[in-house]
C-alpha cells in the first residue's frame, strides 16, 4: 500500500553522506505516490483526475494496443473503454500496488476481447457471402429497437453541452480524436476525457437496454 513520504531529513553537510539503501527501501517512488492520489480522486469522482490520467496515459496504451489489433482506431476505442472502465469502477479500485500495471491489464484484457469478436464477425461475414435475402425481422424487434434509438436520443441530448459535441463528432460524425480536437480547439487527450465521461452516462442511462455488465 502506498504511504506518506517520510519528513526531510535534519542532517548536515558534516554528518557524512546518506544511507541511500535506507531511503530507498522506505521511500515511495514519485510516481507510484502520484498514481495513487490519481486514483484516490478518481475514487470520489473527480474527473479532473481522470484528465490528468489520460494526459499521462492515453499514448503509451495506444500504441500498446495498436501493435496488438494492427489498428489504431480499433485500438483508440479499446484504450477509451479502458478509461470508461477506470470510471465506471472507480469506487472499487484500491490507491495501492501499480496503477500503470491496472491500466495496461485492463486494456490488454480488452484487447483480447476485441480479437476474439472480430474473429467472431469474420467468420460470420465468410458464411454470408452470397446471401441475397434478409432475415425477416419481427414486430417486437421492430419495437425494440425503436425503443433504443428514442432513449438513446433522449440520453445523448441530455449530455452537457461539450460531451453531446463530443460524442456526435466521434461516435455518429466518424472523426478520429485528432479532429474532433482540431474542430473543438481541444487537446486529443480533451477529446478522450470527454467521451469517456459521456459514454459512462450514457451506458447508465441505457441500463435497461443493455446486458448484465460482467462482474469486476
Amino acid at each position: 500500500m502506498l504511504t506518506p513520504a517520510r519528513a526531510p531529513s535534519t542532517r548536515t553537510p558534516d554528518d557524512g553522506p546518506a544511507d541511500r539503501s535506507l531511503i530507498s527501501a522506505d521511500s515511495p517512488a514519485p510516481e507510484a505516490t502520484a498514481d495513487g492520489f490519481l486514483l484516490q480522486r478518481i475514487g470520489v469522482g473527480d474527473p479532473t483526475a481522470l484528465a490528468l490520467l489520460l494526459n499521462q496515459y492515453w499514448g503509451p496504451l495506444v500504441v500498446y494496443v495498436g501493435r496488438t489489433l494492427d489498428s489504431r482506431d480499433q485500438a483508440e476505442d479499446v484504450v477509451q473503454e479502458t478509461f470508461v472502465r477506470i470510471w465506471e469502477r472507480r469506487e472499487q479500485w484500491k490507491p495501492e500496488g501499480s496503477l500503470r500495471a491496472l491500466l495496461y491489464q485492463i486494456a490488454h484484457n480488452l484487447a483480447a476481447d476485441h480479437r476474439r469478436r472480430r474473429a467472431a464477425r469474420e467468420r460470420w461475414l465468410a458464411q454470408q457471402q452470397g446471401q441475397v435475402t434478409r432475415g425477416v425481422v419481427t414486430p417486437l424487434e421492430r419495437v425494440e429497437e425503436h425503443d433504443l434509438e428514442i432513449a438513446l436520443a433522449r440520453a445523448v441530448n441530455g449530455l452537457p453541452e461539450r460531451r453531446r459535441e463530443v460524442f456526435l463528432l466521434v461516435r455518429q460524425a466518424g472523426l478520429s480524436y485528432q479532429d474532433v480536437a482540431q474542430v473543438l480547439g481541444l487537446a486529443p487527450q480533451t477529446v478522450a476525457n470527454h467521451l469517456s465521461l459521456a459514454l459512462a452516462e450514457l451506458r447508465a442511462a441505457l441500463e435497461g437496454f443493455l446486458d448484465s455488465p460482467e462482474e469486476p
